[in-house]
C-alpha cells in the first residue's frame, strides 16, 4: 500500500511540474525582432539648368479697327434721293464718288439767286473801277468775264490798295461774296462724297426717307490699313518702343500670320486695371475690321538666365532642387513673368531643378528622379 501511494505522489508531482513548464511557455511568447520602418520615396520630374540669353516676348490681344474710319452724319435736312441701291453695307466707292444725295431744290434756287446778286454787284462797280482805278480794272474785268452762275465762285482778285479795299467794302462786294460762299458751303453738304477709296460697313438711312440734321447715316472705312489697340502690364510696356515689329495671329488659324509695327505707345497707366496701352499698325487685304487678333512682340533679351514653368516657383523667389537623393530650396531672382513661365537668374548650370512640385514637398524629402523608359 505504501508503494502505491508513493507512485501516486510522484505522478502528481510530475503532472504539476509539466503543467508549470507548459504554463510558462504559453504565458511568455517569443519576442519578435522589430522591422525598420519603410521610408517613402517620391518620384519627381526635373530639368537640368542651362543658362542662356532668354528672349522676352510680350503677348496681348486686341480688336482691329480701320485707321481711316469715317462716321457719316448729315449736317442738313431733306429727303434722300434714289441711288439704285448703292448706299448699302459692303459697297465700295472711289475717292470723290457720291455716297448720298439729299434733295436740295430750295437751296439750289437760293444759291443761283445769290450768284446773280453777286454778279450784279460786280457789274455795278466796273465803270467806277475803270475811271478811278485804271491799273486795277483789267484783272477785275477779267474776273467778271470768267464768272459763271453755274460754277462755284472763284477767289476774289488780290487787293493791295487800302483805298480800293475801302471802295469795294463800301459797295458791298465783300459782303455779297462771303454770303455766296456760305450758301455754296451749305449747298455742298447735300451731296456727301467719299473722301478716299473705301467701303461702307454699316448704313442707317434708306432712299426716300427724310434725313434730319445730325442724323447718323453710316460708317465708311478704308479696308486695307488697320490699327489694333491692346493692353499689357506697365512693367512690360517699358520694354516696348515705337517701330518694333509685331507678329499677329488669329485664334484657330495657326498658319495665318500678319506682320505689324508698334505705331503708338500710351504713356499712362489705367488706374483700375494698372495696364498700359499700345497700338499696332498693320496692312492686309485679307484683314477685316472687328477681327480679334493675338499680338506677340519681341521686347528684349535677358542674358545668363533660365526660363521655366511658373507652377514650379515657390513663394515667388524659391525653387526646389535635387541634391543627392533629397530636396533642397534655392533662392532665385525673378527677371520676368509671362502668363505661363518665369525667367530666373541665380541658378548655376547643371542644377537639377523640379519642374513640378509634389504635394507636401519639404526640404530633405527623399526623392528619386523620373527616368523615361526606353
Amino acid at each position: 500500500m505504501k508503494k502505491r501511494q508513493v507512485i501516486i505522489v510522484l505522478a502528481a508531482l510530475a503532472i504539476i511540474i509539466v503543467g508549470r513548464v507548459l504554463s510558462n511557455i504559453i504565458a511568455t511568447p517569443k519576442e519578435k525582432v522589430a522591422k525598420a520602418p519603410k521610408q517613402n520615396i517620391t518620384t519627381v520630374f526635373i530639368e537640368t539648368v542651362k543658362n542662356d540669353s532668354v528672349t522676352i516676348f510680350v503677348e496681348s490681344t486686341g480688336v482691329l479697327e480701320a485707321v481711316k474710319r469715317l462716321e457719316l452724319f448729315s449736317e442738313v435736312q431733306g429727303q434722300m434721293l434714289p441711288d439704285n441701291g448703292k448706299f448699302k453695307a459692303g459697297n465700295a466707292f472711289r475717292k470723290g464718288e457720291l455716297l448720298i444725295a439729299i434733295r436740295s431744290n430750295d437751296q439750289q434756287a437760293q444759291l443761283f439767286a445769290q450768284r446773280s446778286v453777286f454778279e450784279s454787284a460786280l457789274t455795278a462797280v466796273m465803270a467806277d473801277l475803270k475811271v478811278d482805278y485804271p491799273e486795277e480794272f483789267p484783272k477785275w474785268n477779267e474776273y467778271l468775264k470768267s464768272y459763271s452762275s453755274q460754277n462755284a465762285v472763284p477767289d476774289l482778285p488780290n487787293v493791295k490798295s487800302e483805298k480800293l479795299n475801302s471802295f469795294l467794302v463800301g459797295r458791298g462786294i465783300y459782303n455779297t461774296y462771303h454770303m455766296l460762299k456760305n450758301i455754296e458751303i451749305i449747298n455742298s453738304k447735300y451731296n456727301i462724297r467719299a473722301p478716299y477709296d473705301g467701303v461702307l460697313i454699316s448704313v442707317n438711312a434708306d432712299p426716300g426717307t427724310v434725313i434730319r440734321q445730325g442724323q447718323a447715316l453710316g460708317v465708311f472705312i478704308q479696308p486695307t490699313h488697320y490699327e489694333m489697340e491692346t493692353s499689357i502690364d506697365a512693367v512690360s510696356a517699358e520694354r516696348l518702343k515705337v517701330g518694333q515689329k509685331v507678329e499677329l495671329t488669329m485664334d484657330g488659324i495657326a498658319s495665318k500670320k500678319w506682320e505689324g509695327k508698334i505705331s503708338r505707345l500710351v504713356k499712362s497707366v489705367d488706374r483700375n486695371s494698372q495696364m498700359s496701352s499700345f497700338f499696332v499698325a498693320v496692312d492686309g487685304d485679307d484683314l477685316k475690321e472687328g477681327m480679334y487678333l493675338q499680338a506677340k512682340v519681341e521686347a528684349n533679351k535677358i542674358p545668363n538666365a533660365y526660363e521655366m514653368s511658373r507652377s514650379a516657383l515657390v513663394d515667388n523667389n524659391q525653387v526646389y532642387i535635387v541634391e543627392g537623393d533629397s530636396l533642397a530650396l534655392r533662392e532665385v531672382s525673378n527677371e520676368y513673368f509671362s502668363q505661363n513661365t518665369v525667367v530666373l537668374s541665380g541658378i548655376e548650370n547643371g542644377t537639377k531643378v523640379l519642374t513640378k512640385v509634389p504635394p507636401s514637398a519639404f526640404e530633405g524629402m527623399k526623392v528619386s528622379i523620373y527616368k523615361e523608359k526606353k
